[in-house]
This record gives C-alpha cells, sequence and structure tokens, in this order.
C-alpha cells in the first residue's frame, strides 16, 4: 500500500514530536510563582519530641488539578532533617485521586542531573480510605485516594532549580502503562524549600551561638 506524501509528512510530525508534549500544564497562577512566595509559605514541623524538622511547601500552593483524565492530584516537596547529625534527606510527595479500580504504584521516572532517564523505587504508596468503595473486590467505579512518596538527592534538586524548567515526572502503574501519572513540579518551589532550608540552618546557628 502507499501512502500519500501528506501522510508520510504527518507520520513524520507524530513522530518527532518530544515526549515533553505530553507533559502536563502548569496552572498559570502556580506558574507565575516565584521562589519567594514559596519561601515564605514553607511549613515548619519542628516538634521537641521528634528527633526530625520537617520543612514543607505543601500549602505554597494547594489544588487539585487534573492531570490524567479522571485524575485529580496535587503534590509538595519536604525536607526532614535530622536534628542529632544535621543530615536531611528530601521528599517529594504526590497526592492523587481517582474512580475506577485500585491502581498500583511501585516506581517513577524522571530526568537525572545529567539529563539520563532513570527509574526510582517509591519509599511509599499509602492507600487512603478504600471502605468507600462499594463493593469487595474492588472492581466497581470507586473513588479512591493515594499517597506517592519518593526520596531524592539535594544536588538533582539544585540542578532542576538551576535549568529554570519544571521537573517532568512520571509515577508508572500498570504495565500498560494506563495508570501512569505524569506531573510537573515548578522550579521555584523546588528553590524555595532550599531557601527555606537555609533559614533553618541559620536559624539553628544563631540559638547555637547566643
Amino acid at each position: 500500500m502507499r501512502l500519500s506524501c501528506l501522510a508520510l509528512g504527518l507520520t513524520a510530525t507524530l513522530l518527532a514530536v518530544p515526549a515533553a508534549a505530553t507533559a502536563p500544564s502548569v496552572p498559570r497562577q502556580l506558574a507565575k510563582m516565584d521562589a519567594e512566595r514559596f519561601r515564605s509559605a514553607a511549613t515548619l514541623d519542628d516538634d521537641d519530641l521528634e528527633f526530625s524538622a520537617i520543612i514543607s511547601t505543601r500549602d505554597g500552593f494547594r489544588k487539585e488539578r487534573r492531570v490524567n483524565g479522571s485524575t485529580w492530584a496535587d503534590g509538595h516537596v519536604e525536607a526532614h532533617i535530622d536534628k542529632r547529625t544535621g543530615d536531611i534527606r528530601f521528599e517529594v510527595h504526590q497526592s492523587l485521586r481517582y474512580r475506577g479500580s485500585q491502581r498500583f504504584y511501585e516506581t517513577v521516572h524522571f530526568e537525572d542531573r545529567d539529563g539520563k532517564l532513570v527509574v526510582r523505587a517509591l519509599d511509599r504508596a499509602l492507600r487512603g480510605d478504600d471502605t468507600m468503595c462499594p463493593n469487595s473486590d474492588f472492581t466497581g467505579d470507586c473513588s479512591l485516594t493515594m499517597k506517592l512518596v519518593f526520596s531524592v538527592d539535594e544536588a538533582l534538586l539544585k540542578t532542576v532549580a538551576a535549568r529554570g524548567e519544571s521537573w517532568d515526572l512520571k509515577f508508572k502503574g500498570r504495565p500498560d502503562g494506563e495508570d501512569d501519572l505524569r506531573i510537573r513540579i515548578v522550579p521555584a518551589e523546588i528553590e524555595g524549600l532550599l531557601l527555606a532550608v537555609g533559614d533553618y540552618h541559620a536559624s539553628m546557628a544563631s540559638r547555637a551561638s547566643d
């Protein structure tokens, strides 16, 4: 079968579309926010009876947004600071709400500091209250929630912030890719978290010198 020049040209165009074209758009309000907005909105959980202090951007931009069909998601980044050693563990938290049968996520894909695609195992994939599902085998049209969490090193976050482009992430679902969840984190949110961590260290140093 012979293809027309128009069909061949269309096929070539589709093949040439970069993967980033499928990434979800960033809400206009979120795109306008700068690092200082996230820095000032960062929350600090520093309980005297806990070994770690937690700095989070969860209140920086709290709005569920549609990312994949009937899926709604919201995410943020956190820094967990060990108050005994000063070590920091950075985490990405992604919450989602969807309708249908249960989903299963174990890994996330993203580009590393060198621009190479890597796969990272999730630290946690927490489910919400599945008792809302109307049947015991969870095959009906249920309203379900999840929270996906994975750790990332500070060097990568600094690289992402320096690039000045949104960080694309894809949480992998079923093998057929139907449940894959692709999201973007703006560099201002990452930079704001890093600035808030710096503020915390400066505060701790000031207390120690008093």
